[in-house]
């Protein structure tokens, strides 16, 4: 394939995906930061992370991650607990407050899609979760734990 269709062809595929997230977002009704519901993502499954680890697995600025980390507390939704490994780092253990905010989000986004693929064939649908999956496995950001 020619490098200039395939730019435009990654692009296409980049932009669809942006309107695709804001487009469940939307249909979903959040009113969260969508940084909120990445995080949590990435703390739902043990171990409790530190907060560098946080950063690299989202693949976020450290000053991000320890900005949205705050508010992320403040409202209940994480704990810090003590390293076991080095008792002057702490780690980063989602709470049930969080792991519910976080169930919610993706059920309401799941529900969106699922009126959003309504008209699409069991064909079509499973041919686009082969290839997302295909996509994410390709990317490397299946399996970040």
């Amino acid at each position: 394939m020619h490098t200039d269709s395939l730019a435009t062809e990654s692009r296409e595929i980049l932009a669809g995906l942006i309107d695709i997230l804001g487009g469940l977002k939307r249909r979903a009704g959040e009113r969260e930061d969508p940084a909120t519901v990445f995080l949590l993502r990435h703390l739902r499954e043990p171990p409790a992370r530190r907060i560098t680890e946080l950063a690299e697995c989202s693949r976020l600025d450290i000053s991000t991650v320890s900005r949205h980390v705050k508010s992320l507390e403040v409202a209940g939704h994480i704990v810090r607990i003590e390293d076991p490994d080095d008792r002057r780092v702490s780690r980063l253990l989602i709470t049930e407050q969080g792991r519910a905010l976080y169930d919610a989000a993706m059920a309401a986004r799941s529900a969106a899609l699922d009126r959003g693929l309504s008209t699409w064939s069991e064909q079509e649908r499973r041919t686009l979760a082969r290839l997302i999956t295909k996509l994410a496995g390709s990317l490397g950001t299946r399996g970040d734990r």
